[in-house]
């Protein structure tokens, strides 16, 4: 037994007892050692499982992040295109207003053309009726005298047949009251034809005039129907034929026109954002030209009129054609495809 009171169950308790100094300390140290490597460890490992699960964490978030962000890019891009259509729809309906008023000015003219045409042949018509009035009664005069003059012939007759001493004298009167009667019934049948061609001249008159009122309303009925037709056929051709006119992929240059006090301004920019420069006719041309050269993928001209601008259609329609036709890659493309532009091409290659 021991000093502890247990028995030494060990083999070679002699040796034990000479080397019993230092085993023991060794053995403690390295398992010392070991239990706070194997600490070490489970804190690491619990610490490395803690960092892969806030790493997860993190990239899930910034995945989330990422589609929000590609979410709001798009709804953002369309509701660009939205509103780029709204303006362009606005400027269209601004234009159809301008093109109305002009219309409805012309139109105004014409029916006051009309009015003054029909007033003057209302007027022609009335003095007509005045000359035949008048006419009528020149008739009823001659032959009222004609029928005194029968009267007085007969009596001179009687008074003939009474008086055969005067014959040659009443012969002489009877060949004079004859001519004059003559002439007078002559006359009488002048009057009656200048009546009766009076009389067809007011009757055309106004048949002319009834027929031109019939053909006016005839012709704005068809100009109504046929306006209403080529509108739905070049909405079903656009529709059908040609993709819409769009901003996107383009560069995008905008235009603003008005004119005050007979004074024309034009002011531009490139893009939908930046202020905007005055510039002249000619200069703006050019600068357009350079533009044109320089992006291949064409150039979007989108031309505004401001409220009040003071243009008229004529105006407005020839400025905007004129930068559409000759910058804008929507209307170019219309242009290349016509036969005129075909026949151009072809001259001016065969001039080269």
């Amino acid at each position: 037994m021991n000093d502890d009171g247990f028995i030494d169950l060990r083999l070679n308790r002699q040796e034990g007892q000479v080397n019993e100094s230092f085993w023991p300390s060794f053995t403690d140290i390295m398992t010392t050692v070991v239990m706070i490597f194997l600490i070490a460890l489970v804190v690491l490992l619990l610490r490395n499982m803690e960092l892969v699960n806030q790493l997860r964490s993190t990239m899930e978030a910034e995945r989330i992040a990422a589609e929000l962000a590609r979410a709001t890019g798009e709804e953002k891009d369309s509701l660009s295109m939205a509103l780029h259509r709204a303006r362009e729809r606005v400027d269209q309906l601004r234009l159809e207003v301008l093109r109305l008023r002009q219309k409805g000015l012309e139109r105004e003219s014409v029916i006051s053309e009309q009015l003054v045409s029909i007033g003057d042949l209302t007027s022609q018509r009335d003095e007509l009726s005045r000359e035949s009035s008048r006419l009528t009664l020149t008739r009823q005069q001659l032959e009222s005298d004609i029928k005194n003059k029968e009267a007085r012939l007969r009596t001179l007759t009687q008074s003939l047949r009474n008086r055969e001493i005067e014959l040659q004298t009443a012969r002489d009167d009877a060949r004079s009251l004859q001519a004059n009667i003559d002439s007078l019934q002559l006359s009488l049948r002048e009057s009656q034809d200048q009546a009766n061609q009076l009389q067809d001249q007011l009757s055309s008159s106004s048949q002319a005039l009834e027929s031109a009122r019939k053909s006016t309303q005839e012709l704005d009925r068809k100009y109504l129907v046929l306006a209403g037709d080529y509108d739905n056929l070049q909405v079903k051709y656009d529709k059908l034929v040609r993709p819409a006119r769009s901003s996107q992929g383009r560069h995008l240059v905008e235009v603003r026109y008005s004119k005050k006090l007979g004074k024309k301004n034009i002011s531009w920019r490139e893009g939908s954002s930046g202020e905007f420069q005055t510039i002249s006719r000619r200069r703006l041309d050019l600068v357009l030209t350079r533009l044109m050269r320089e992006h291949a993928d064409g150039l979007y001209v989108k031309v505004i009129f401001p409220d009040n601008s003071g243009l008229s259609y004529n105006e407005a329609w020839e400025f905007t054609n004129h930068l559409h036709t000759s910058y804008d890659y929507y209307f170019r493309a219309d242009a290349r495809d016509s036969p005129i532009e075909q026949k151009e091409t072809k001259e001016q290659s065969g001039g080269q």
